[in-house]
C-alpha cells in the first residue's frame, strides 16, 4: 500500500509485522565506497541503538551498488540499498520485524532503483 502523500514509498502489514520501504535520490560528489561510509553513519546516528549488521554489494547490481544491513530497537532490521549514478546518490531503505519474510517485491523494487 502507497503511503500517502509519497509516490516513492509503500508500507505492508500492521503492527509486528509491517514493512516499510521507500527511496531517494539526492546529488552526491563522491564515488559508491564514499556512500556506503555515509549510509552507515546516517543509519547509526539516526537510529539510537542500531548496529551494523553486513555491506554487501547488491547482487543484482555488484561493483555498482550495495546493501547494508542493520539491527535496529524493538525487534526491527533495516536494509538500505545504495547507488551512484551520474552524480545522484540513490538510496533505499526497507524495514522489517527481524526473521520475518521479506516481502519478494523488495529485490525487484530495489534493483530497479539501484542498477
Amino acid at each position: 500500500m502507497a503511503i500517502p502523500g509519497s509516490s516513492d514509498a509503500w508500507s505492508h502489514g500492521n503492527g509486528a509485522a509491517r514493512q516499510e520501504y521507500s527511496y531517494g535520490r539526492k546529488r552526491f560528489a563522491g564515488g559508491v565506497q564514499d556512500l556506503a561510509s555515509a549510509v552507515a553513519i546516517d543509519a547509526l546516528l539516526h537510529n539510537p541503538g542500531a548496529k551494523l549488521r553486513s555491506s554487501n554489494p547488491f547482487a543484482a547490481c555488484p561493483g555498482a551498488a550495495g546493501v547494508a544491513t542493520f539491527s535496529l530497537r524493538r525487534g526491527m532490521t533495516l536494509q538500505e540499498g545504495f547507488a551512484v549514478h551520474d552524480g545522484l546518490a540513490v538510496r533505499t531503505d526497507y524495514t522489517l520485524q527481524a526473521g520475518s519474510r521479506p516481502d519478494p517485491n523488495v529485490i525487484a523494487a530495489m534493483q530497479n532503483v539501484l542498477c
